[in-house]
C-alpha cells in the first residue's frame, strides 16, 4: 500500500519534471495541469524579472528548458518566493553544468542582476549624515547599501549584441543604492577596490590611518601619491553615497 508521504513525493516530483516522472494514479491530469502550469510559470516569471540581461541572450524555448532545469534539479532552501533570484544564483554557479548553447558568463551575470535586486531591497539601520561636498572628514564608514564585488566577466556591458567568449581582465563594479533607493552601479581599479575592501574590513575607520594602511599596501607608489589620490577617491565615494562621513 503506498503511504501518503510517498504519494506527496510523487506527485512533487511529477509537478516538477513530468516528462521525467508519471503522473499520479487517482488523480485527474486536468487538475495536475493546474498545478504543473501554476508553479512552472510562477517559477518562469520571477526568473525572467529577475534576470532580464541573461533571458535577452536565449531563445525562448531554451530560456523556458533552463528556468525547468532549476525548477526540477534544485531543492530549494528557503520557502519565500522572494528568494528564488538568489537560489538560482546558487544553482548556475555550484550545480549546473554548461551545455553548448550556454554562454560562458551565465554565471557571473546572473550574480550581477540578483545583487542588483538585493540591493533594492536590502535593509539598513545607519545613521548618517550625507557629505554635502565641501565639509572636512576625518573618518569613513561603507554604506550597508554598497557591495564590492569582481568578475572575470564585463557583466555590465553584456547585452544581447555583446557576449565575450572568454575572461578579461578582472572587472571590479560596486553596486550600491543611494538616497533616492536609486540602484546604481559604478566601475572602480583595483587600487580603489583595495580601498573599499580594508573600509569594509575595519568598519568605521580614520582616514590617517586608512593613508597609513594604503601606503604601507602598496610600496611600489609614492606616499605623496597615494596622499593625494586617496582624498580625491574618498571625495567622490562620499559624493556617490557608496561611503559616509562620521
Amino acid at each position: 500500500m503506498t503511504s501518503f508521504k510517498d504519494t506527496q513525493q510523487a506527485f512533487i516530483q511529477h509537478i516538477k519534471n513530468p516528462q521525467a516522472h508519471p503522473k499520479v494514479t487517482g488523480i485527474e491530469d486536468r487538475r495536475l495541469k493546474v498545478y504543473r502550469e501554476l508553479f512552472f510559470n510562477n517559477i518562469l516569471g520571477f526568473l525572467s524579472a529577475g534576470f532580464p540581461v541573461l533571458k535577452s541572450v536565449y531563445s525562448e524555448s531554451q530560456w523556458q528548458a533552463l528556468a525547468r532545469k532549476f525548477f526540477s534539479e534544485h531543492s530549494c532552501r528557503s520557502p519565500y518566493f522572494i528568494d528564488i533570484s538568489k537560489e538560482f544564483v546558487e544553482y548556475l554557479s555550484s550545480e549546473f553544468e554548461l551545455t553548448a548553447s550556454d554562454p560562458v558568463f551565465m554565471a557571473e551575470l546572473a550574480h550581477y542582476e540578483w545583487l542588483e535586486l538585493d540591493v533594492s531591497v536590502r535593509q539598513s539601520s545607519q545613521k548618517f549624515t550625507p557629505w554635502n561636498g565641501r565639509s572636512q572628514f576625518s573618518q569613513v564608514q561603507l554604506s550597508d547599501l554598497a557591495t564590492l564585488v569582481s568578475y572575470q566577466y564585463p557583466v555590465h556591458q553584456i547585452s544581447v549584441d555583446f557576449q565575450p567568449s572568454r575572461p578579461s581582465e578582472t572587472v571590479f563594479l560596486v553596486i550600491y543604492r543611494d538616497r533616492a533607493d536609486a540602484v546604481k552601479f559604478t566601475l572602480v581599479n583595483e587600487v580603489t577596490a583595495l580601498l573599499l575592501n580594508t573600509i569594509a574590513q575595519q568598519g568605521v575607520v580614520r582616514v590617517e590611518s586608512l593613508t597609513q594602511m594604503m601606503i604601507a599596501a602598496l610600496p611600489q607608489l609614492g606616499a605623496s601619491q597615494i596622499t593625494d589620490s586617496l582624498l580625491q577617491t574618498l571625495q567622490q565615494l562620499l559624493h556617490q553615497e557608496i561611503l559616509f562621513p562620521l
